[in-house]
């Protein structure tokens, strides 16, 4: 019988993001790649959601996937098996956070999106991945689809999500998955996150940056169905 795994995306991402991954699936697992609607809170982009998903379900989220999968968590914990936060955290933003996400958002206001998510590449990936044009040229695609309008409004949800620590009791399967070189979580931070949890593990991608969807499919593919407790042929 297959298992559900649903997968939600980060800021900047469609379901792109998780082409390769949802390809690389064993026949086990049945992927489902979600598109997070243009609204200003993780809570209403969750309950927009919930009409699509299966009635039970593995969650995975990457990065803003994340806060809207604990929102999810927070909504239906009877609906979900396991959660795994993909190059994600529960804590919500410092001050200083919030008041550099206002800074993007204003940026993008003046037409300067592209622009500004372009010059974040460098930051984004593994260095050895933005030598890769084939990678490159998918995100561009993926972050034309997304665009600005829905830039603006997940940037003020992240800005407004509370902290969901409190949620990650161990209570199911819990998953932390961090890139090597991820520099928007690095693994340290993230090492914090599943030592809080009871009976989470932890398992680091190597060769990635934050995009580990992206850049590592199979790796990721493989920490999933191990979590899941399925094969991977």
């Amino acid at each position: 019988m297959q298992k559900n795994l649903v997968l939600v995306p980060g800021l900047n991402n469609t379901r792109m993001v998780f082409a390769r991954t949802l390809a690389a699936l064993p026949p086990s697992v049945r992927g489902i790649g979600v598109d997070c609607p243009p609204l200003s809170s993780v809570e209403a982009i969750a309950e927009a959601l919930l009409p699509v998903l299966p009635k039970r379900f593995w969650l995975g989220g990457f990065s803003f996937g994340g806060y809207v999968a604990l929102a999810l968590l927070e909504s239906v914990p009877e609906r979900i098996e396991g959660i795994a936060l993909i190059c994600s955290a529960p804590y919500s933003d410092s001050p200083e956070q919030r008041e550099k996400r206002r800074i993007s958002m204003a940026t993008a206001r003046e037409g300067r999106y592209f622009d500004m998510i372009e010059a974040q590449a460098a930051s984004a990936f593994h260095p050895s991945n933005l030598q890769d044009a084939d990678l490159m040229s998918e995100r561009r695609v993926m972050v034309r689809a997304y665009g600005v309008e829905r830039y603006l409004a997940h940037v003020q949800a992240v800005i407004d999500r509370p902290d969901r620590s409190r949620l990650l009791d161990g209570s199911k399967p819990t998953l932390v998955v961090c890139g090597s070189h991820d520099r928007v979580f690095p693994e340290e931070v993230l090492r914090q996150v599943a030592l809080g949890v009871p009976g989470a593990e932890l398992r680091v991608v190597a060769a990635a940056g934050h995009l580990v969807p992206l850049e590592q499919p199979r790796k990721l593919v493989r920490a999933l169905t191990d979590w899941m407790g399925v094969g991977t042929s």
